[in-house]
């Protein structure tokens, strides 16, 4: 698994290095073919004779998205790319195909989200109002044709493993002047240090706390209290290596020039400028571009200070892997038919995207068994005063219990197989399942009295 990691880390930092270079084309043509080719230079490099499952991936998508309708593209997409990824790519051994290296698996699932993107955006397009103001149905989209789809799939710019970005915002980069305008270097040189730091802490915490070893004799002879908190290091090792990777995802983004906009239009991660029509108005006044300040919030996918600050678990799942949370959230939780089951569907959707291990599954699909909980705690923080001790207390609380579950089920994504997540929940007991349903049941028993007490008090006053 090092040895993949070094691998995978040394090829971002060449995407990096490339985007000065790249920067300095002039022509989207030039832009384009370089790009892509880089990009699959990149995928053969780390797939091999594997390099066949992207190509199937992308040629066939390209035939749908050009030759179908936009009323039924994006359905037909979704489905024939899931399905590859998890029938004919996941389980090829059984059909006696060779087994794909890891980071191909990596290039397939983020092509996967990529080319039904472009697909759903495609039917945003057509039915979008001509006044919309996030430019649904912009010029990048009326016409595209089978090489846009290849150009836009193998582009290097996340070719790896995201960030996910819109097809609208790879055609920005091309044809908008704005990364003539921006440097990106000062960023991407404060998210270098920042990866350092990262990757220093990484390498000290997978020695000291690794995953594996939570299924030896060893660690059942120590105290529970021992084994209980172990689980928040080992959990941290593996925050710190999704950090190292994402950082660097974009930074190679960053420097390439893609997703720079000014701040004015308010860019936001995955979606890109909330006010497009201002983009559009930019892009031909290139005197008053170079007074614009801008950002590259369209691919920034992992805020940190807010994964690692947040006292809730729900804002934290969306400040976690953000472009990809938005992927989920618009082609999936919003189009999906049945209300009720929309947090299930995109929850379960997102636990086969990334296989079948049952960690992903005991991660992801418990979330929702946490949410009751804090939602109740939310009510008893709101209803404190706003910069009173009662709330600070109550934020460190929720906080701690974030914490708590996700590395509770954090555990079970590193160690991914059944048997060794029952194994290491019953070293613990399966206190976190307690605890929580404990938690729940206290707080609701407090919840009427003490919530009702504040209302009545409320009107007295």
């Amino acid at each position: 698994m090092l040895w993949n990691d070094i691998i995978y880390v040394l090829l971002l930092i060449v995407s990096i290095a490339i985007g000065p270079l790249y920067r300095k084309l002039e022509g989207p043509r030039a832009k384009q073919w370089t790009a892509t080719l880089l990009g699959f230079a990149l995928v053969v490099c780390v797939s091999g004779s594997s390099v066949i499952h992207p190509i199937i991936t992308v040629l066939v998508n390209a035939v749908i998205i050009t030759n179908l309708s936009w009323r039924k593209c994006h359905l037909v997409s979704l489905y024939f790319s899931f399905f590859y990824l998890l029938v004919i790519f996941r389980l090829g051994d059984y059909f006696g195909l060779p087994s794909p290296p890891t980071h191909t698996n990596l290039v397939v699932m983020i092509l996967t989200l990529k080319l039904p993107g472009l697909a759903f955006e495609i039917n945003s397009a057509a039915t979008a109002s001509p006044d919309d103001a996030q430019g649904v149905n912009s010029e990048a989209l009326k016409k595209i044709d089978f090489m846009d789809v290849i150009h836009y799939s193998f582009s290097y710019m996340g070719v790896l493993t995201g960030p996910y970005y819109r097809y609208r915002t790879y055609w920005d980069s091309l044809h908008r002047p704005f990364s003539d305008y921006v440097d990106p270097w000062p960023l991407t040189y404060y998210k270098l240090k920042q990866i350092t730091v990262f990757v220093v802490l990484f390498l000290v915490i997978n020695r000291l706390f690794p995953s594996e070893y939570t299924q030896t004799v060893g660690f059942g002879e120590h105290c529970f209290l021992y084994r209980f908190f172990y689980m928040y290091p080992t959990f941290a090792g593996f925050r710190l290596r999704m950090f190292i990777g994402m950082a660097l995802a974009e930074c190679a983004c960053q420097m390439s020039g893609l997703g720079a906009y000014p701040i004015s239009c308010q860019p936001v991660p995955g979606l890109g400028p909330r006010d497009y029509k201002t983009i559009e108005k930019l892009s031909v006044e290139c005197e008053r571009i170079k007074k614009e300040e801008q950002n590259f919030e369209t691919v920034h996918n992992m805020n940190v200070w807010e994964v690692e600050m947040s006292p809730f678990v729900r804002h934290t799942m969306k400040v976690w892997n953000t472009c990809i949370q938005y992927w989920m959230a618009v082609c999936i939780y919003k189009r999906f038919p049945y209300k009720g089951l929309r947090t299930v569907a995109t929850l379960t959707l997102s636990a086969l995207w990334h296989g079948y291990a049952a960690g992903y599954y005991f991660c992801i699909c418990q979330v929702p068994l946490y949410l009751p909980f804090e939602d109740i705690c939310i009510k008893f923080y709101n209803q404190c005063e706003e910069k009173g001790l009662g709330r600070k207390a109550w934020g460190f609380f929720l906080w701690w219990a974030k914490l708590t579950c996700m590395a509770y089920l954090g555990v079970p994504f590193q160690l991914q197989h059944f048997q060794e997540i029952i194994y290491f929940y019953k070293s613990l007991y399966f206190s976190g399942h307690i605890l929580g349903l404990v938690a729940y049941l206290l707080l609701r028993v407090l919840k009427p009295y003490f919530l009702k007490r504040q209302k009545k008090d409320h009107k007295e006053e």
